[in-house]
């Protein structure tokens, strides 16, 4: 699973600043730009900065986005200098896909080699555009990530003129399933984002199949602005389970970071009744834990959380 698309620096004061100290975590999508400060591993985030966008565009303008006068003054007189900038990319910013097993792989290049072959072939894309992270795999499809290199490139740029040290940048999807996927039970997993009063926002589904269960696909799905019923959902999550033979499942488990969770969304499904004899899969919330910040970059660094890079 590609936790983090950029691998955090293994020198002494990374790990230790990164587990103990504080940190800056930005959050990107065509929603709005949030930047958030922990200082300390168990501390409670303090939000900083946050600016929504009204983004038609595919691609919203990151660089006037991250130059704005809001963050500009959040980190003026580099007053966070030397610490951690995490950042978390909203699923509409990246290109989430699957990738099959590659034959005979003697090691991690052929592992991303096969990726950047099935993202040319998905997409028509120049992969030199693109920075690819994968988990990789040689006994089971795996999930692959790309993301647009100028968007990259602008993020060190941003960390740089700041003096922070740009420690991970990851899809939000990635980071929702590292957290919760021991508890899904077999259920699909439904990364709920950019829902608001005016937009309808996405849902991220990874489609689970297998024994043991485990990621077989990956597929966005658009959300009505107007209400969303659990019916509603149920119908396309069948729809996305024969498109991708799939077995249907018995539950979606959604997930939320708590940014910007849509109440109408929300209060509907919480109020629905179980799926069986509605139809269609049980929909439920999954809470995304209260795992510190420090074991979380504990996992990456030490094994437990898988990375690419």
């Amino acid at each position: 699973m590609p936790s983090s698309i950029r691998r955090p620096s293994h020198r002494l004061y990374g790990p230790v600043s990164t587990l103990l100290g504080g940190r800056l975590h930005l959050h990107l999508s065509r929603e709005g730009v949030r930047l958030d400060h922990r200082p300390g591993a168990w501390a409670a985030d303090r939000c900083l900065a946050d600016l929504p966008l009204v983004a038609t565009a595919p691609e919203a303008d990151w660089t006037a986005a991250l130059g704005s006068a809001a963050l500009g003054a959040a980190l003026a007189g580099k007053r966070h200098s030397g610490l951690p900038l995490l950042v978390t990319l909203g699923d509409d910013q990246v290109r989430l896909f699957m990738v099959p097993p590659p034959r005979n792989a003697q090691g991690m290049r052929d592992i991303r080699a096969a990726a950047a072959m099935r993202f040319q072939m998905l997409y028509g894309d120049d992969p030199g555009a693109w920075r690819l992270a994968c988990g990789g795999a040689v006994d089971r499809p795996f999930l692959a990530c790309a993301m647009p290199a100028a968007l990259y490139d602008t993020l060190e740029v941003f960390a740089g003129s700041h003096g922070l040290r740009l420690a991970s940048v990851a899809p939000r999807f990635a980071l929702a399933w590292n957290a919760v996927r021991r508890r899904l039970d077999g259920a699909w997993l439904g990364v709920v984002q950019g829902r608001g009063a005016h937009n309808g926002g996405i849902i991220t589904l990874g489609c689970v199949d297998g024994h043991p269960p485990d990621l077989a696909a990956v597929h966005r799905l658009a959300l009505p602005a107007g209400p969303v019923d659990a019916a509603w959902l149920r119908g396309q999550v069948l729809t996305v389970a024969l498109r991708h033979g799939l077995a249907d499942p018995g539950a979606v488990a959604l997930y939320d970071d708590g940014a910007r969770r849509g109440p109408s969304l929300s209060a509907v499904i919480a109020a629905d009744g179980p799926g069986p004899g509605n139809g269609g899969p049980l929909i439920r919330w999954i809470e995304p834990g209260g795992w510190p910040a420090a074991g979380r970059v504990l996992s990456h660094l030490f094994g437990t959380g898988a990375l690419a890079g």
